[in-house]
C-alpha cells in the first residue's frame, strides 16, 4: 500500500487521507519503520474503505461548468443557461433572469473575475439575512481562492468564503454562512458554538453532512 510518511516531533502515529485519495502517515521522528508498517497494516481495512468512498464520490462528482453556448449551469441552486451574445465587449458577462449572457470571446480569467465579484455580493446578502439572528458584529465579507475550505472567520471578524461555494445548493450555502457567523466571538467548535449554530439553524447537522458530498466544487476553475 502506497503512502506518504511524514515524521515530526509528535508522539503518536496517525493516518489521514485527503479528498484526492492521498494517504499520509504521520509518525514520531525516531519510530522504527517496522512499527509504522505494522500500524498501517493494522489500519489497512479502514484505509481501503476510505479510499473506496473517495473513489465513489469522485465518480459521482459533476464536471466543471463549460463556457459553451446553450450550456446549463446551476448557481446557488438556480438553473441558468449560457447565451453567447455577439457584438459585445470581449469581457462582457451578465446574469439576466435565468440566463448567463456573455461574449463568445470571454476569457477564463475574465469569467472567474466576474463570478468572484458576483459571489462576494451574493454572500454579503446571505450574511445580512442571518447576522441579526446570530447576534454577531462583523467587519466585512470577502471571497477567496480557497481550495481546502468553504469559509473562515478571522479574529478581526472578517468572513471569508471560497467563491466556488456559489455552485453549492442554497441551503448548504446558508449553512456555511451561519457557521462562520457563529464563529464571531466563539473561535472554536465547542459545545457552546454548536448550540449557537443550532439556535439559528436547527437542521444544521443534516446540511453539514450533505455539504461533504460537494467537496469536489472546490477543485473547479483552478
Amino acid at each position: 500500500m502506497q503512502y506518504e510518511l511524514v515524521r515530526s516531533k509528535r508522539r503518536t502515529l496517525a493516518i489521514t487521507i485527503d479528498s484526492g485519495g492521498c494517504c499520509v502517515v504521520r509518525a514520531p521522528l525516531r519510530m522504527p519503520l517496522r512499527e509504522i508498517e505494522a500500524f498501517v497494516n493494522e489500519k489497512r481495512s479502514w484505509i481501503e474503505t476510505k479510499l473506496h468512498e473517495i473513489k465513489i464520490k469522485t465518480a459521482l462528482a459533476l464536471p466543471e461548468p463549460q463556457l459553451q453556448d446553450g450550456a446549463e449551469w446551476i448557481i446557488a441552486g438556480k438553473k441558468l443557461h449560457v447565451k453567447f451574445v455577439s457584438g459585445t465587449a470581449k469581457n462582457y458577462a451578465a446574469f439576466k433572469g435565468n440566463t448567463f449572457e456573455c461574449s463568445p470571446e470571454l476569457s477564463r480569467t475574465a469569467l472567474i473575475k466576474f463570478l468572484r465579484t458576483y459571489a462576494k455580493e451574493f454572500f454579503r446578502k446571505r450574511v445580512e439575512k442571518y447576522v441579526a439572528a446570530v447576534g454577531a458584529e462583523l467587519r466585512c465579507v470577502k471571497v477567496s481562492e480557497a481550495h481546502g475550505r468553504w469559509g473562515s472567520c478571522s479574529a478581526q471578524n472578517v468572513l471569508n468564503f471560497s467563491w466556488r461555494l456559489i455552485f453549492a445548493p442554497l441551503p448548504l450555502i446558508d449553512y456555511v454562512v451561519v457557521h462562520e457567523l457563529c464563529h464571531i466571538g466563539c473561535m472554536n467548535h465547542s459545545k457552546i458554538f454548536w448550540q449557537r449554530v443550532a439556535s439559528v439553524m436547527p437542521d444544521y447537522a443534516i446540511r453539514r453532512k450533505a455539504l461533504k458530498e460537494y467537496g469536489y466544487l472546490l477543485k473547479w476553475f483552478r
